[in-house]
């Protein structure tokens, strides 16, 4: 993304696109590294500079975890895989492949006055990754399309699909995602666990808002959570 931000400083065009075979310093949430072998994902930046209002810029994160999901299932249904597999969305980034994450979007945006002056859209999508050296964490919480279809897949191919799906849903707008995004996220209606600035929040999850945010049942009430993470 660093090398996309100083594109995007320079003036580069809306659509560019940043691949990395490896990355050296990829991350995700909460300044985690992102597990990143070279030679087997794709690690992708791609730069926007879209008209949306301020207070709809989290629409971005919403279509860029529907677009790779919607990826993913096209590349599942190429192979009439589609059937024997589920394609899910974890709040607020993650996308599963069978309640594994195979996939995490991550936004960074320059904020102008009426309009983000630019959005950086960091999309890291597990391929042909394999997890035998792989941290015990990642082991047991990740998968890639390689490891749970036994298929090697070729990244270009996937890269256009992704790009492809992307495309139609930033068309979309300014059009809501938010009921899109609704339908494929896990845990709606049940119990959750997530942590909020250091804080444990517990209750059950029953919307998701036109903001993006994750709307809680807790004992004391609806919260609205707009910043935080699900506990697996």
């Amino acid at each position: 993304m660093d090398v996309c931000r100083a594109l995007a400083e320079a003036g580069a065009p809306e659509g560019t696109v940043v691949l990395a075979d490896r990355q050296t310093a990829g991350r995700g949430r909460a300044g985690r590294a992102w597990y990143s072998p070279p030679g087997t994902a794709l690690y992708l930046s791609l730069l926007l500079r879209p008209t949306l209002p301020i207070a709809r810029l989290s629409w971005i994160t919403l279509i860029g975890g529907l677009a790779v999901a919607d990826c993913v299932e096209r590349l599942l249904d190429e192979r009439a895989l589609l059937s024997a597999h589920r394609v899910a969305l974890k709040w607020p980034n993650d996308v599963l492949l069978d309640d594994r994450k195979i996939a995490g979007v991550l936004i960074e945006t320059a904020l102008g006055t009426a309009h983000a002056e630019h959005v950086i859209v960091g999309i890291g999508l597990n391929v042909n990754t394999t997890f035998e050296d792989a941290p015990n964490d990642v082991r047991t919480r990740a998968t890639s399309l390689r490891a749970s279809l036994g298929i090697a897949f070729d990244r270009e191919h996937v890269l256009n699909a992704l790009l492809e799906a992307f495309a139609t849903h930033y068309a979309r707008l300014p059009m809501s995602p938010v009921a899109a995004y609704r339908q494929r996220l896990t845990l709606l209606n049940a119990p959750v666990q997530l942590t909020v600035g250091g804080a444990r929040l517990v209750g059950i999850a029953r919307d998701v808002d036109e903001d993006g945010a994750l709307v809680i049942q807790t004992t004391s009430g609806l919260r609205r959570v707009t910043h935080g993470e699900v506990l697996a």
